[in-house]
Order: structure tokens, then sequence, then C-alpha cells
């Protein structure tokens, strides 16, 4: 198994003022499976990257936990989940923004997770419309046929929503845009995660960008040839 710094920190158990809702976690019936979704990360098929790779995607897992927890989802939805914050962005080819690296991805994860049918399903349209604006979530996830719509748009919608939380390592998280209200009071949480991941393995704790560097970079955002972002560690 490779070496998982997320896990080394929930077995830590320490997070201060926020030790609360890591107690609660480590109570939730299905927490023995976030921890299992640690373990066997494929590390192999995540697109290596400090903006994009390993400690994203493992922040991104323990804001899924999260919301399946605070919202109620089922074994079954749980582990859909879960395998969606993993695996969403293989399909990347560079950090810059790229509306359809979800449905690069979602090409890619029921041979990554060995999911067919209805499960397949449900993963590919929530890791498809993670990427793409909200205007069109719905209508990408029923590209896919589901049996039950709504139920993918809620997995969809998590999805976007664990994945938005870390947007604190970019310096750019907006509470506002998250669609659940258990999702937006994990704001500070958020960010103390963000800190101690980075403080163990290293790196600086500060965001990758400052707000001048956002908004040069929202500035340039539709240019055929995007900057490149700063590599800070």
């Amino acid at each position: 198994m490779a070496d998982s710094p997320m896990l080394n920190l929930l077995q830590a158990g320490v997070w201060g003022s926020y030790a609360p809702h890591f107690q609660r976690l480590s109570r939730w019936e299905h927490y023995p499976m976030l921890l299992q979704t640690l373990e066997q990360l494929d590390h192999s098929v995540l697109f290596v990257s400090k903006m994009h790779g390993l400690g994203h995607i493992e922040r991104t897992i323990l804001q899924g936990g999260f919301c399946a927890m605070e919202e109620g989802l089922d074994r079954s939805d749980t582990a859909l989940l879960l395998l969606a914050c993993s695996y969403h962005d293989v399909g990347r080819q560079d950090d810059w923004v790229d509306d359809l690296h979800g449905w690069r991805s979602a090409q890619r994860i029921g041979a990554i997770t060995g999911r067919t049918g209805e499960d397949l399903k449900l993963l590919q349209g929530a890791v498809d419309a993670h990427s793409r604006k909200e205007a069109v979530l719905r209508e990408t996830v029923a590209g896919y046929h589901p049996a039950d719509l709504n139920r993918a748009v809620r997995l969809a919608q998590l999805l976007k929503d664990a994945d938005g939380l870390d947007r604190v390592r970019l310096g750019d998280l907006d509470p506002s845009y998250l669609r659940r209200e258990t999702s937006r009071s994990r704001a500070g949480l958020a960010f103390e995660v963000y800190r101690r991941y980075q403080q163990s393995i290293g790196c600086s704790p500060k965001p990758f960008f400052t707000q001048e560097e956002l908004e040069y970079f929202r500035a340039h955002k539709n240019d055929a040839v995007p900057p490149t972002p700063p590599d800070k560690g």
C-alpha cells in the first residue's frame, strides 16, 4: 500500500477545535469504508500534480465522507461517492481550466473501479458533471441514462461540493457556491484540513495563489495558451 498522509492524519487524531467533527466522523457507520478508500486508492492512475494530485484527491475523499455522513447516504451511494472523489481528475491533462477533464475521467472510471451497469452510469454522470458549469449538471448526468435521475444528480452535486471545498488550496473557496448547507458549514474545517495536510508533508500551508494571481488567471481563463500556474509546493 502506498503511503497515505490523510490516513496518518486521521490516525493521529489531533484536530484542535475541529476534534468534535472528526470524533463524529469516526463513529459514522461507513467510516471503515472511508479508511478503506484511502488505503486502496490507486496512486498509479492519479494525475501527477501538486495542485490536482494525491493531496487534492485525499482531501476530496475526506470531504466526500463528510458529505455522505451529513446527507445520510446509504452504503451503496457512499461507496459510489467515495470512488467518484478518488478518480474524478484522472482525465486531467494539465492544471488549467478544462471543462472536459471530467468527461475524460468518466471514460476511464469503469476500468479503474471495475464498476458496471447502473453503478457505472452513476459514477460517470457525477464525474463528467463535476468539471462542467452548474447550469448543465442535470443535463450532463441525464446523458448517462441513470435509472433514478434524482439520485444521480445528488451524487454529482455532492462530488462537486467535496471537490469545491478543497478550493482552499487555491485561495479561492467561496462557500456560497456550494450546494448543501452542510457543505457550506465546513469551510473552516476545509482550511484546517489543508493546513495540517500540507504541514504533514513538509509543504507550505499557504494557498497556491494570491488574490492578484487569481484575478489574472480569471481574466485569462479563455486564452488558447494558458499561463503556467506557479509551482509553490
